[in-house]
């Protein structure tokens, strides 16, 4: 993707885009748009916008790979009747809200979300609802939470009555670096459908002090430890970033988050 052109979305002047053509080019989020993507089309789109709100169409057989890089306060929906693959990186404050409606047989959608918070509340709002038979969903929220930080993972499923074989699962992960921080899930599905298969889960707990320990005594300061601790939760979402230059950025501030 590194020869990918990338263009500008408060560049075109646009309020509303309608992508009907295959290519390969990247397209950047960076302030209120509508978006519709046709029928087998294929569309990467990175989203940075601040506070902004965000309508997606994605028709049938498309596939629409979304990327947001600490895109803070946003209100995004998503009318879904083909694939929606999701990867987000937060570093910074926010109170977001994701709406994600699969409308279409076989629609279906993956949502991954790392936050990183030092010093800051960070609220994560997430409804997925199943509006059609055979449709699936899959959220997985990691956060990390250090120096006074609140991450809360409000997360919402719901299967409508009559939509059979729909799956809907969620899973929240959490690490507490400090005494001062927390992190709270909030797993909800909403189930009318008896034939679907629907679950949840949740693991948050405190950095091991004695796996903390015993990086520090091989010679390691203490956020080198950290790092290397977090490296196989964080590496899967920054390799998915196509573009080199957002991709060095985040790991250095990820790194800066850290040393903190």
């Amino acid at each position: 993707m590194q020869n990918s052109k990338l263009i500008k979305i408060s560049n075109l002047g646009l309020n509303e885009i309608n992508i009907d053509k295959a290519n390969d080019s990247i397209y950047l989020i960076d302030c209120d748009i509508n978006i519709t993507v046709k029928e087998g089309i294929f569309v990467n789109i990175i989203d940075n916008s601040k506070n902004s709100n965000i309508s997606i169409v994605g028709l049938r057989d498309s596939n629409i790979k979304y990327t947001i890089l600490n895109s803070s306060s946003s209100k995004r929906v998503f009318n879904i009747s083909g694939e929606l693959n999701i990867n987000e990186i937060n570093l910074e404050a926010t109170n977001e809200e994701l709406t994600v409606n699969l409308l279409n047989e076989n629609a279906s959608c993956n949502i991954r979300c790392l936050s990183i918070a030092t010093n800051m509340n960070n609220i994560f709002k997430q409804l997925i609802s199943h509006k059609a038979v055979s449709t699936f969903s899959n959220i997985t929220n990691v956060g990390v939470a250090m120096d006074k930080s609140n991450i809360t993972f409000d997360t919402s499923g719901k299967i409508e009555k009559g939509m059979n074989k729909s799956k809907c699962a969620q899973l929240s992960k959490g690490i507490v670096m400090d005494d001062t921080s927390i992190i709270e899930a909030k797993p909800i599905l909403l189930i009318d459908e008896f034939d679907c298969f629907a679950n949840h889960g949740a693991s948050i707990g405190k950095m091991s002090d004695d796996d903390l320990f015993y990086l520090m005594s091989r010679g390691l300061t203490k956020s080198e430890a950290f790092l290397l601790i977090l490296q196989g939760i964080i590496k899967p979402f920054i390799d998915n970033i196509d573009v080199e230059e957002y991709k060095s950025n985040i790991e250095s501030e990820i790194k800066n988050l850290i040393e903190k």
